[in-house]
């Protein structure tokens, strides 16, 4: 029987998300949907409100920009917004950031730069709904699109800034939505049990249930976002971890030997303590209290 520490992961997940609305300045959404007629639901949900907070948007959606701008019929005086430029409708796939050329750091270039004439131009910030299915859907490109999500949710902790990562399940599949739903502050649904996110307590957060069947998944992911770097330290901020089993610890142990790196569990629940003065870990410890 599996060693478990914490509580059930279904007595918590505060990241899972009922609806596109609610948003607050600085969240970072996944939005999983497997009909075109959800997505535009959520959509104009979505742009609606950032209208009545008097923010920027841009949707970037998959299909010609007049189909997309149908998608938000509903919404009252859309070609209003987008005549007068508080609203832009573009074909994503037409992005240069859609090309295999793009890189990471370019792309938060560009978003700092669109964030910024958002707030010069008298917005109270840049909301963004974008669908990226497309992006993933190309395996060489996957990891590195985790990475950008991971960095997005760095952004968004520092910046006005929004933003709904759309993903389409039937053409994707769950297991690759899930890949990517886990680097969000926030998510739709339960495709993953845990959520690893950008966080100012610490270099990154876990909340959610690890346990022996989801911690390659962890692994996978902590790869893929580059942390912790070979050789040095990183400090999880884990208050919010729910439920973890003794598997599930070692194999976080033994990822981080293999990068001759240290991981430091911050805010744990108190179970982790006693858990780990059982195992014989060489690379995860906790952080000392005064």
């Amino acid at each position: 029987m599996s060693v478990v520490c914490g509580m059930p992961s279904w007595m918590s997940e505060l990241w899972l998300v009922p609806a596109p609305t609610g948003r607050l300045r600085g969240d970072h959404l996944c939005w999983p949907y497997r009909r075109s007629d959800e997505l535009a639901a959520a959509a104009r949900a979505y742009v609606a409100e950032g209208l009545t907070r008097n923010e920027q948007l841009a949707y970037l959606g998959r299909g010609r920009d007049r189909d997309l701008r149908l998608q938000l019929a509903g919404i009252p005086g859309v070609d209003d917004y987008v005549a007068r430029g508080q609203l832009w409708v573009v074909d994503a796939r037409t992005l240069p950031t859609a090309g295999p050329a793009s890189e990471p750091a370019e792309e938060l270039v560009g978003l700092a730069a669109m964030t910024q004439q958002s707030l010069d131009a008298g917005y109270a910030g840049l909301r963004m709904i974008a669908d990226d299915t497309v992006r993933m859907r190309d395996p060489p490109r996957q990891a590195e699109h985790v990475h950008l999500e991971h960095l997005i949710d760095q952004f968004c902790l520092d910046h006005a800034f929004t933003r709904l990562c759309a993903y389409d399940v039937t053409v994707l599949g769950e297991d690759v939505v899930a890949e990517v739903a886990c680097v969000h502050t926030l998510a739709r649904g339960n495709l993953s049990p845990f959520q690893l996110h950008a966080t100012r307590r610490a270099d990154v957060a876990l909340a959610g249930s690890v346990d022996t069947f989801s911690v390659g998944h962890l692994a996978t992911a902590l790869q893929r976002i580059e942390v912790p770097p070979p050789g040095e330290q990183m400090v999880i901020d884990v208050s919010a971890l729910d439920f973890i089993d003794h598997r599930a610890l070692l194999r976080l142990d033994q990822y981080a030997t293999r990068r001759w790196a240290t991981v430091v569990l911050r805010s744990p629940p108190r179970m982790v303590a006693r858990l780990m003065g059982i195992l014989p870990l060489r690379a995860v410890r906790l952080e000392a209290t005064s």
